[in-house]
C-alpha cells in the first residue's frame, strides 16, 4: 500500500512535474524519502536551495517562461515561513507556482509544537490559495486541484499543507481523480459579448487618437499577434506597464514603451493625450496611473480586455469592459474592427507621437567620458547575447534602467517582480528560467544591494550547473532609495550606503563560479561572450557612480505630466 508521500510524488508526476525547487525538513522528510527513487531514476529533478525564499523565487522563474506551474517544498515553521517573500511576490506578478509545505502531526496542530507554523493562516493573504489537508485520501485531488487553480482565471500561487503523519499514512485504494474538483471556485471564462465587441469597435474607429497599454495578462495568454494585429490596422501606438514589456517586441515601430512612475516620457504623454485607450491584460495599477484623476480628466474612454473582472473596478470607470482570454478576446476586437472600417486618418496623431519620441530621447543617452552609463552598458549587453535570451532583474535603480532601456526582442524573455519590488528575484529567477529553458542564454541584471539578498543561491547554480551570468550594477548603495533622498529629501542620505564588501569577484570565485571585473564597454562585451562560451556560472561586477540617476522619474505621489528626465542637481 502506498503511503501519502508516494501519493503526493505520484500526483505530481501525472501533472507533468520533471523539477521540484526546495529544502527538506523534518515536516516534509517523508516527501523527500519517496522523491529519492524519481531523483535516481532521473524522472524529477530536485534542486537543492539555499533558502525557500529563493526557490520559491526559481519557481516563479520557472513559471513565467514556461506558463507551467514551478513547484516548491518546504518544511513547517521557519521552512514555510521563508516561502512568504517569494510568494507575495509571485501572486502580485499573477505568477502559477505550487508549494508542498510539510506540517506538523495534525493530533498537535494548535499546540505549539516544534516548528510549528499556521501555515493556512499565514498564507490565505499571499497566495491565490491555500490548503490543509487531514485525510490521506485527500491528496491526489488536491495535488490536481492546486494545479488547476494556479493556472485558470488569473494565474497565481498555490499552497497544499500536509501533515507529516498525513504523509506516511497507507492508503490501499487511490482513486485517481480524472478532473479537478473545487467547491466555491468558479474561474471567470471568456465571454464573448458581440454588442460589446461591437460598442468597442464603433469607438476605436472613430477615435482621433488611440492608444494600446499592454500588461502582464497579455503575455500569460500569448497575445502578442493579436495585438500588433490591431495596432498596424487602427495605426495606432502601444505602451505597457513595466512587465508588459515583454509582451511587445521593443523593435516594433508602433511600441513606444513602458508608462508609468518609472517609465518612458513619451508613453506615459502619449496615453494622457490619447482619447481611447485600450487596456489589454493590464490592471490599472498606480504604478502605471499614478493619479487616476489625471487619467480621466480629458474625458477619454477606456476599453479593458482582462480576465478578472475586478480589474475594470478598482481606479476609475471602464466604458466597456470585456472579460475573459487576452489573445481570444483580442482577435474578437479586430474582427470586429475589420466589420465596422478603419479609414480613419490618424497622421496627425502618429505624428505628436513621433514628436513625443524624438522630444524625449534627447535626454536618454548622457555620455559621460571614464564612466559606465547605465543605458549604454545595457546596449552593449543586448548587442553581446542572442535576440531570444531570458532577462532577469533584481529591484532598485538597475530595474529602472532596463526598464527604460533594455530592448525586449522576444515575448517572455523579460522577468521582473514588479507588483512586489521584491529585492533579490533576480538571481533565482534567472536559475528557474535556465532551467525551464536550458537551450536559452539566461542573463540576471542586477544590483549590488538587490542581488546579496539571494546571492548565496550562486552555490546551488554552482552545484547544479546551470550557467547563468549575473550582471551587478554596483554602486555600493542601495541606490533607488539613496536616490530619493537626495532629490527629494534635501540630501540626507542615511542608510543606504555600503563599505567595500563584498569583492564580487572574489564572491563568485568562492563558490567555483567565474568573475569578472567589467571597467569598460569593450571587457563588459568580452566578460558576457566569455560567460557565454564557458557555460559555467558567472558574475560580471559593473562600476556605477553613486551619483546616477535612474530617469524618468516623478516626485513621490507626483503626476505623470511631472516627469523628471534629466538631473535636477544639475539644474538648481
Amino acid at each position: 500500500m502506498p503511503n501519502g508521500a508516494r501519493i503526493i510524488v505520484e500526483a505530481l508526476k501525472r501533472e507533468g512535474v520533471k523539477t521540484i525547487f526546495g529544502i527538506p525538513g523534518l515536516y516534509n522528510m517523508p516527501f523527500y524519502d519517496e522523491l529519492y527513487y524519481e531523483i535516481e531514476n532521473q524522472e524529477i529533478r530536485h534542486v537543492l536551495m539555499r533558502h525557500e525564499q529563493a526557490a520559491a523565487h526559481a519557481a516563479d522563474g520557472f513559471a513565467r517562461v514556461t506558463g507551467f506551474p514551478g513547484v516548491v517544498t518546504a518544511t513547517s515553521g521557519p521552512g514555510a515561513t521563508n516561502l512568504v517573500t517569494g510568494f507575495i511576490t509571485a501572486y502580485w506578478d499573477s505568477s502559477p507556482i505550487v508549494a508542498i509545505t510539510g506540517q506538523v502531526n495534525r493530533a498537535v496542530i494548535g499546540k505549539m509544537a516544534f516548528q510549528e507554523s499556521d501555515t493556512p493562516g499565514i498564507f490565505k493573504d499571499v497566495s491565490k490559495y491555500v490548503v490543509q489537508l487531514k485525510q490521506v485520501q485527500e491528496i491526489p485531488l488536491w495535488i490536481k486541484n492546486a494545479f488547476y487553480i494556479a493556472t485558470t482565471g488569473r494565474p497565481g500561487p498555490v499552497v497544499v499543507d500536509i501533515p507529516r503523519d498525513v504523509q506516511i499514512d497507507k492508503l490501499d485504494d487511490v482513486q485517481w481523480p480524472e478532473k479537478p474538483l473545487v467547491k466555491g471556485y468558479k474561474p471567470f471564462k471568456t465571454e464573448i459579448d458581440p454588442i460589446k465587441l461591437k460598442k468597442a469597435a464603433e469607438i476605436l474607429v472613430n477615435a482621433e487618437k488611440p492608444i494600446i497599454l499592454v500588461g502582464t495578462g497579455a503575455v500569460w495568454s500569448g497575445a502578442t499577434p493579436e495585438i500588433l494585429n490591431l495596432a498596424e490596422t487602427l495605426i495606432c501606438p502601444i505602451t505597457s506597464t513595466l512587465p508588459g514589456k515583454s509582451a511587445i517586441p521593443h523593435d516594433h515601430p508602433l511600441y513606444l514603451g513602458p508608462m508609468g512612475y518609472y517609465g518612458r516620457a513619451e508613453a506615459s504623454l502619449a496615453a494622457l493625450e490619447s482619447d481611447v485607450m485600450v487596456v489589454i491584460g493590464a490592471k490599472l495599477s498606480d504604478r502605471t496611473f499614478t493619479s487616476y484623476d489625471e487619467m480621466v480628466e480629458t474625458g477619454k474612454k477606456f476599453i479593458m480586455i482582462n480576465i478578472d473582472p475586478t480589474d475594470s473596478e478598482r481606479a476609475f470607470k471602464v466604458d466597456v469592459p470585456m472579460y475573459g482570454d487576452a489573445k481570444v478576446l483580442t482577435r474578437e476586437l479586430l474582427n470586429a474592427v475589420m466589420k465596422v472600417g478603419t479609414k480613419k486618418d490618424r497622421s496627425a496623431w502618429m505624428k505628436r507621437v513621433k514628436e513625443l519620441r524624438d522630444y524625449y530621447s534627447q535626454f536618454y543617452y548622457p555620455d559621460e567620458p571614464g564612466k559606465i552609463k547605465p543605458w549604454k552598458a545595457l546596449k552593449t549587453i543586448r548587442q553581446a547575447i542572442p535576440r531570444d535570451s531570458i532577462v532577469t532583474t533584481g529591484v532598485g535603480q538597475h530595474q529602472m534602467w532596463a526598464e527604460v532601456f533594455w530592448e525586449v526582442l522576444e515575448p517572455r524573455t523579460f522577468l521582473s517582480s514588479t507588483g512586489m519590488g521584491t529585492m533579490g528575484f533576480g538571481l533565482p529567477a534567472a536559475m528557474g528560467a535556465k532551467l525551464a529553458r536550458p537551450d536559452k542564454v539566461v542573463v540576471d541584471l542586477d544590483g549590488d544591494g538587490s542581488f546579496l539578498m539571494t546571492g548565496n543561491n550562486l552555490a546551488t547554480a554552482v552545484d547544479e550547473h546551470i550557467p547563468i551570468i549575473s550582471v551587478i550594477f554596483d554602486n555600493r548603495s542601495l541606490g533607488l532609495v539613496r536616490q530619493v533622498q537626495d532629490l527629494f529629501q534635501e540630501k540626507r542620505i542615511v542608510g543606504v550606503e555600503y563599505g567595500p564588501s563584498p569583492d564580487f569577484v572574489k564572491y563568485a570565485e568562492s563558490f567555483g563560479a567565474l568573475g569578472f571585473n567589467a571597467d569598460s564597454y569593450e571587457e563588459l562585451e568580452k566578460d558576457i561572450k566569455t560567460a557565454i562560451k564557458e557555460n559555467i556560472p558567472a558574475v560580471i561586477r559593473l562600476p556605477i557612480d553613486r551619483q546616477e540617476l535612474a530617469l524618468p522619474t516623478l516626485p513621490p505621489g507626483g503626476k505623470l505630466r511631472q516627469v523628471i528626465v534629466s538631473d535636477p542637481r544639475k539644474n538648481s
